[in-house]
C-alpha cells in the first residue's frame, strides 16, 4: 500500500511499431483488383433485398398465426396451438414455394435473353445544314429557302 502506481503507459509506448503492423497488414490485406475496392450500388441494393424477402417471410408467418390464434380462442389450448403451427408452417412452405418458382422464373428468362440477338438497323437519317444549300436526302435533291419551305427536285439519273 506504500508503493506508489507505476506510470500509466499509453498503448503507443507500450507497442512503439504499431502503426507499422497496421500498415502492413492494410497493404497485404488490399483487394487484388481495383474493382474491387468498396462497395458499390448493386451490393447495397441486394442486401436490401434479400433482407426485405426475410421480413416479408416472417411478417407473413407472425401474421397468419395471430389471426388464427384469435380466431381459435374458443378451442383447447393445445388445439389452438397445433392450429396456429400448422398454419404458420404451411404459409412458411408456400412462401419458399413462390420465392422458388419466381427465382425459376428468372433464370427461364436470362436464359431466353442470352439466345436473342439483337439486330440494329439504321431507319432513317437527317442531315443538318446551312440554309439555300442543297442536300441529297433519299435520292431527293432538297433546298430550304429563306421562308423555311422546302423545294423538293429530283436528282437527275447519271
Amino acid at each position: 500500500m506504500t508503493n506508489p502506481l507505476p506510470p500509466m503507459e499509453t498503448f503507443s509506448q507500450r507497442y512503439p511499431n504499431s502503426t507499422n503492423m497496421a500498415q502492413a497488414f492494410a497493404a497485404v490485406n488490399r483487394p487484388s483488383r481495383e474493382a474491387d475496392m468498396g462497395d458499390d450500388d448493386v451490393t447495397y441494393s441486394d442486401v436490401h433485398r434479400q433482407l426485405m424477402l426475410i421480413l416479408n417471410f416472417v411478417a407473413s408467418i407472425l401474421g397468419v398465426a395471430a389471426t388464427l390464434w384469435i380466431v381459435a380462442r374458443w378451442w383447447s389450448t393445445p388445439a389452438r396451438l397445433f392450429l396456429t403451427m400448422g398454419g404458420s408452417l404451411l404459409v412458411g412452405v408456400a412462401e419458399v414455394a413462390v420465392y422458388s418458382g419466381y427465382v425459376w422464373h428468372l433464370g427461364q428468362a436470362k436464359k431466353k435473353d442470352k439466345t436473342l440477338k439483337e439486330v440494329k438497323q439504321v431507319v432513317q437519317t437527317w442531315t443538318v445544314s446551312r440554309e439555300d444549300e442543297p442536300v441529297a436526302v433519299g435520292g431527293e435533291i432538297q433546298k430550304i429557302d429563306t421562308r423555311g419551305t422546302t423545294i423538293r427536285r429530283r436528282q437527275k439519273d447519271s
